[in-house]
């Protein structure tokens, strides 16, 4: 068994027969985990998922197949399993159906990671492992940031020297007091401010911090601590770090890293061809914004003329999972109303139908300004929204004075961007975001 770029190769001792040959793909089962860190020797296994077998290719000599595996990721143990009936060209079965490979990185040029998860990284002081709360990424979280000491260290990789954006992922929940709460932050051992982290109401909710540090080429360490002068009593989930003010990339259709379901599972939305389709609820990005330009590209099925209404292909794209921005295919629509496509829903119509037939693709370019807050909570200005649908401004900076239907509470925090299952089967690509500071 050897990693190849995009997955593995399996070298076999004899031919493989045609029946076996004729459904490679299928025949293999594939699981990735890693486990989490303790002081103790070994630690728990995290990080469980499934992995699906998008290709798989035979060698002339039929001795030799190589595994395109979309979803792996570095620091790895990768099970891969040939179900029997597995046989050679000779009638010989496959004596041993199960194959290891730890996975310290993965082969060939790689982009640099934006993602490190806090369970997998150097815990100290009493920080802990845990996985109470629905909504985490990755295997966990880190939590026992109750007590003064505890401390999460995270080795993060920089192509060049400068300014980052470094989100961290976290929940704050009311014990043993509501409010923001704090940590402090030491890059490359040197502490460099104290981050302030906004009350989320419960434990189950995450949403994201997101300040500027500065990092070296190369190696760099990021520290969270509950030290002198802290409150601690967070709960910590992931970092993602991006040059200042770079484009963030959600989906390109190599990967749904920056995406998960409400309760936490892996994206079961299918993947084939740069394009991903609803499936099996609602996705979110595990990273929350504040201000931001988004851009997404969407494609809805011609159904029916009997299906009429929400039911004819219907979607959204919620902002920080409060406003939406309606999907529905409204091609020749001459009505315009606020739960249309285009339309904020439920709040404000679209200026124009600007949509093109189903089974186009469409885009919406949305400019997005968080609603403010006072340092007692108090919402002193609405959220505004800009919207450009197909080219045509619909929707330009127009106030939201409260979540859409379906949308979560307001809230000084920042918030994901989710894109939604209502029962149809659009399909997305080429989805990316810009924080704007």
């Amino acid at each position: 068994m050897r990693a190849k770029p995009g997955g593995f190769e399996l070298e076999y001792t004899e031919p493989l027969s045609e029946e076996t040959a004729a459904k490679l793909a299928e025949s293999y089962r594939v699981e990735q985990w890693t486990y989490a860190p303790t002081p103790a020797y070994g630690g728990p296994k995290i990080d469980e998922e499934a992995l699906g077998v998008s290709e798989a290719t035979l060698s002339e000599d039929r001795k030799k197949v190589t595994l395109t595996i979309p979803g792996l990721k570095a620091n790895r143990v990768v099970h891969i399993r040939s179900p029997r009936p597995f046989s050679s060209a000779a009638g010989t079965e496959l004596w041993s159906t199960e194959a290891w490979y730890t996975l310290n990185s993965l082969p060939g040029d790689q982009p640099p990671a934006t993602q490190y998860e806090a369970e997998e990284a150097a815990l100290s002081g009493g920080a802990g492992f845990d996985t109470e709360h629905a909504g985490y990424s990755g295997g966990g979280f880190v939590d026992n940031f109750g007590q003064e000491g505890a401390a999460v260290a995270f080795d993060v990789e920089a192509g060049k020297a400068g300014t980052y954006d470094v989100g961290l992922r976290y929940s704050n929940g009311p014990n043993p007091a509501p409010g923001t709460k704090t940590v402090s932050v030491h890059v490359n051992g040197e502490k460099v401010g104290q981050t302030r982290l906004l009350s989320t109401t419960d434990w189950k909710t995450w949403s994201t911090g997101t300040e500027q540090l500065e990092l070296r080429e190369g190696r760099n360490t990021i520290t969270y601590s509950y030290d002198s002068g802290d409150t601690g009593h967070v709960n910590l989930d992931m970092i993602t770090v991006h040059p200042k003010g770079a484009r963030v990339q959600l989906f390109d259709g190599t990967g749904q890293a920056a995406w998960q379901h409400p309760d936490g599972r892996t994206p079961e939305w299918p993947v084939s061809g740069e394009v991903m389709e609803v499936a099996g609820g609602d996705l979110r990005t595990k990273q929350g914004f504040q201000d931001f330009h988004a851009h997404v590209e969407f494609w809805l099925p011609n159904l029916p003329p009997d299906v009429t209404g929400q039911d004819r292909a219907n979607s959204g794209v919620y902002l920080q999972e409060r406003y939406e921005v309606q999907i529905l295919d409204s091609y020749g629509d001459t009505t315009l109303a606020d739960n249309e496509a285009g339309a904020i829903y439920t709040k404000r119509a679209p200026d124009v139908n600007a949509a093109t037939a189903p089974e186009t693709w469409q885009t919406y370019d949305i400019t997005f300004r968080a609603a403010r807050y006072d340092a007692s909570g108090a919402k002193t200005e609405d959220a505004r929204v800009t919207v450009v649908w197909n080219g045509v401004t619909v929707h330009d900076d127009v106030a939201v004075d409260g979540p859409t239907g379906g949308g979560a509470t307001e809230g000084p925090t920042a918030g994901a961007i989710r894109l939604q299952d209502h029962g149809s089967k659009i399909r997305y690509r080429n989805v990316w975001v810009e924080p704007l500071t």
